[in-house]
C-alpha cells in the first residue's frame, strides 16, 4: 500500500509539473487603458517633463523624448503573471522559500490574477503597467501600478526586440513588482525563458523547462545561501576579538541629532514624553550581541546600547561593526525588558546579550562562569527565571527545534545580522 500511495504522489507530482498551463487572456477596454495612461502621465517623471520642460537627462529611465509623445500612448498585449504554488502546502514559493523545496513536493503554476501591459508612446516601449481587477466589487475595477526601474527599462526594450514575443503567455514573478521568467510556447511545450541573468548580464538566453526550472532555481538558492554563509564566517573571524566598544564623542553626536530630528510620534514609542526630556538623556555601557554560530558562541558585530533616563534605561539602541571598521547606529527600540535588568540582582555581571529564534538570553559572568539567563518565558510569563549553562542551552534550543519538527542549522539560529 505504502509503495502505491508513493508511485501516486510521485505521478501526481509530474503530472502537474509537465502539464501545460492553462492561458489567461484579458481584453483591455477604453477605460482599463485610460487608467492606465493617466497613471503613466502622472508619474513624478512624466509630470516634471510637462510642468518643467526638462531635459531628457532628468527622467532617464523612460524612453520619453518630450511631453506630447505621451498623447500617443498605446498598448501590447496583457501578460499573465503566474505564481508557482507548493501544492502540498497550498503556499506560493517566493524567492526566500526556494531553497526549500524538496524532492517530490508538488509543484504547480497559479495564475496571480495580474496582468503586466506593455505601454508604448509612439511605438516605443515605455515601461509595463500592472493591471489586476479587484474582488471587491462585482464590476471589477482595474488598478494601475508600475514594475520597479532596475532593471525595468531594459526587460521593456528587450521584450519588445525578443524574436518570440509572440510566443509568450505569461510569465513567472517571485516578488509583487518584478518579472523574472517569460512563459512560452513552443512546440507545444511550455518553455521558462530567464528574462535577465544576473551572473552574465544577458536577457532572454537560458531556457528551460519546469522541472530544469525548479533544479536550477534551488541550485541558485543553495549557492547564494552557502556565499552568504561563507562572508558572514569571513566577518565573524574578522570581527572575533572586536567586542568590546568605546562611544566616541562623534558617535554620541550623531546619535543625539538623528534623535533631535524624529517626529514627536515617533519619540513617544521610544518613551519619551517630550523634547525637554532629551536634554536628560545620556548612553549607558554598551552590552554586545552574540550568536551561536556552528555551536559557538560568536560575537555578531552589534551591541545594544541602554540610552538612559534617571539611572535607568528607557530604551535601547544598536550600533553596527561594519566590515569597512567603521560604526553605524542601527536603530532603537522600547524593549519589552528594558526595565529589567536594572532590576536585577546580578546586573552588574552582565556581558552580553544573545539571540536566538527560540528568545533572548542575558550573558553574566559568575564565579568565572557564563551563565544565560532566559529574559523572558513566554510559558511562565516570568523574567530572569531560567539559568542555562552553554551546553543545557544548546541541548534547549535542539530541543526546542525537534519537538517544532523545523530545525534550524545553528549558523541560521539568528538572522538579524541580514537585515
Amino acid at each position: 500500500m505504502k509503495k502505491i500511495t508513493l508511485i501516486i504522489i510521485i505521478l501526481g507530482a509530474l503530472i502537474i509539473a509537465n502539464a501545460q498551463i492553462e492561458i489567461k487572456e484579458l481584453t483591455l477596454t477604453p477605460e482599463m487603458e485610460e487608467k492606465l495612461f493617466t497613471g503613466v502621465k502622472n508619474l513624478p517623471e512624466m509630470q516634471a517633463a510637462k510642468n518643467k520642460n526638462l531635459p531628457k537627462e532628468s527622467y532617464p529611465d523612460y524612453d520619453i523624448k518630450n511631453w506630447p509623445q505621451l498623447e500617443n500612448l498605446h498598448t501590447g498585449k496583457p501578460i499573465p503573471k503566474y505564481y508557482i504554488v507548493n501544492e502540498k502546502l497550498r503556499k506560493y514559493i517566493f524567492t526566500s522559500d526556494v531553497s526549500r523545496i524538496s524532492d517530490g513536493d508538488p509543484l504547480s503554476l497559479r495564475f496571480a490574477n495580474i496582468w503586466h501591459v506593455p505601454v508604448m508612446a509612439d511605438g516605443v516601449p515605455l515601461l509595463f503597467g500592472d493591471i489586476h481587477p479587484s474582488n471587491s466589487s462585482s464590476d471589477p475595477v482595474f488598478t494601475p501600478g508600475f514594475i520597479g526601474l532596475l532593471p525595468n527599462t531594459n526587460i521593456i526594450e528587450h521584450f519588445h526586440n525578443y524574436e518570440l514575443k509572440d510566443s509568450i503567455i505569461g510569465f513567472v514573478g517571485f516578488k509583487n513588482f518584478e518579472m523574472d521568467y517569460f512563459i512560452i510556447r513552443k512546440e507545444n511545450q511550455d518553455i521558462f525563458v530567464q528574462i535577465y541573468d544576473e551572473a552574465t548580464g544577458e536577457y532572454l538566453k537560458n531556457e528551460y523547462s519546469f522541472s530544469e526550472l525548479i533544479n536550477y532555481l534551488k541550485e541558485e538558492a543553495l549557492r547564494k545561501e552557502e556565499a552568504r554563509e561563507e562572508a558572514l564566517m569571513r566577518y565573524y573571524a574578522q570581527i572575533e576579538n572586536k567586542s568590546k566598544l568605546k562611544i566616541t564623542s562623534g558617535m554620541k553626536s550623531a546619535f543625539f541629532s538623528h534623535l533631535q530630528d524624529k517626529s514627536d510620534r515617533d519619540l513617544s514609542y521610544l518613551g519619551i514624553k517630550n523634547r525637554v526630556q532629551l536634554k536628560h538623556l545620556h548612553l549607558g555601557k554598551p552590552i554586545p550581541w552574540y550568536l551561536i554560530v556552528n555551536e559557538n558562541l560568536t560575537f555578531s558585530g552589534g551591541w545594544q546600547v541602554p540610552v538612559m533616563f534617571n539611572g535607568k534605561p528607557l530604551f535601547y539602541t544598536s550600533v553596527r561593526l561594519e566590515e569597512d571598521g567603521q560604526y553605524r547606529w542601527t536603530g532603537s527600540a522600547q524593549a519589552a525588558w528594558a526595565e529589567v535588568p536594572p532590576n536585577y540582582e546580578h546586573k552588574n555581571l552582565i556581558i552580553g546579550f544573545l539571540g536566538t529564534n527560540k528568545g533572548s538570553f542575558l550573558i553574566i559572568r559568575r564565579k568565572h562562569k557564563d551563565i544565560f539567563i532566559q529574559i523572558y518565558d513566554r510559558a511562565t510569563r516570568e523574567y530572569l527565571k531560567n539559568e542555562y549553562n552553554f551546553s543545557e542551552l544548546i541541548d534547549l534550543l535542539k530541543k526546542k527545534n525537534d519537538e517544532k519538527n523545523n530545525f534550524v542549522p545553528p549558523i541560521r539560529i539568528s538572522n538579524h545580522l541580514k537585515k
